[in-house]
């Protein structure tokens, strides 16, 4: 067991689950009014890039958020990426729910480097760890009981199937575009359902993500009952797989990943190294496939697990 943890702790990590910019261009001058279904504002393309102020289509959909968050128009905002209501994207983690002190030692992790990218270069990662050094003790701790404090929602549905519509990078997912379908191979094809939606940071896009045939059943095994040398998600993350259900399966695959090379050595990263250490890419997908299918774990179920975590 210790020689097969060895070598999948060498195994690099596959280039599908880092998806680059691809061919998307951002023109920060770009005045083209941009609308996302069911909200009342309209915004300018440029006003959806200016990091400094991200957009938030649905201002009343959350509590107000810390200027760290919503932008000051000095600096990059958490809103930026992870969206003002914190859910995310799928280069990215949906941060709602998340302990407090979860939050600040992970943003911690990326700013001293302990926790950083299974496969050079990521830019989403680089990004975060820039924004990371940057940021005050104070804001630190206001962004993450912001997200802290807001309920998870799943937006990933995930799909079975040996042939999946043909896709591309772009803006760090996959894109979907017209063509014959193409055989799934070894990986998690994800992407968002509207590229529109994506390019606005829309909180309610919605995303597919098609795994190998089979995936789901073998994931719940693992989930369960654990695999040779490698014990079950439940047995830590509990049987709602706290933490980690409903998130986007290619952001768990990518973590699985960096706690197989060991490229997330953050605090507590031990036992997940372990873990993952034991895992080949086909259980890595299949874990990330099921515990992204699984209904989302809710706050008090994550208050429940931890005790003494508000």
């Amino acid at each position: 067991m210790l020689a097969l943890g060895l070598l999948a702790a060498a195994a690099p990590a596959p280039h599908w689950a880092f998806p680059g910019l691809g061919s998307a261009a951002q023109d920060k001058a770009d005045q083209t009014l941009v609308h996302v279904p069911g909200s009342r504002m309209q915004l300018t393309r440029a006003a959806t890039e200016d990091a400094t102020r991200p957009p938030d289509w649905f201002p009343d959909r959350h509590p107000p958020a810390p200027p760290i968050v919503a932008g000051t128009g000095k600096g990059p905002a958490c809103g930026y990426c992870h969206l003002p209501d914190g859910s995310g994207r799928i280069e990215n983690a949906d941060l709602r729910g998340l302990p407090v002190t979860y939050i600040e030692e992970q943003v911690r992790a990326f700013a001293d480097g302990s926790r950083a990218s299974a496969e050079a270069g990521y830019v989403p990662t680089q990004l975060m760890a820039k924004v990371a050094r940057g940021l005050s003790a104070a804001d630190l701790r206001a962004a993450a009981e912001y997200f802290s404090a807001l309920e998870p929602v799943a937006r990933s549905r995930v799909i079975e199937a040996a042939r999946v519509p043909r896709s591309e990078e772009y803006a760090f997912v996959r894109r979907f575009v017209p063509g014959p379908r193409e055989p799934i191979g070894l990986r998690i094809v994800e992407g968002p359902d509207s590229i529109a939606a994506h390019e606005a940071r829309d909180p309610n896009e919605t995303f597919a993500a098609w795994v190998p045939p089979g995936s789901l059943a073998r994931g719940r095994r693992i989930a369960e009952h654990g695999a040779p040398g490698v014990p079950a998600c439940v047995s830590c993350h509990t049987a709602d797989l706290v933490g980690i259900a409903g998130a986007s399966p290619t952001m768990l695959a990518r973590q699985l990943f960096g706690f197989r090379n060991h490229a997330r050595n953050d605090p507590g990263a031990a036992p997940m190294q372990a873990v993952a250490g034991g895992l080949s890419d086909a259980q890595i997908i299949a874990v990330a496939a099921y515990a992204g299918a699984h209904r989302p774990w809710i706050r008090a179920q994550m208050q429940a697990s931890l005790p003494g975590e508000r």
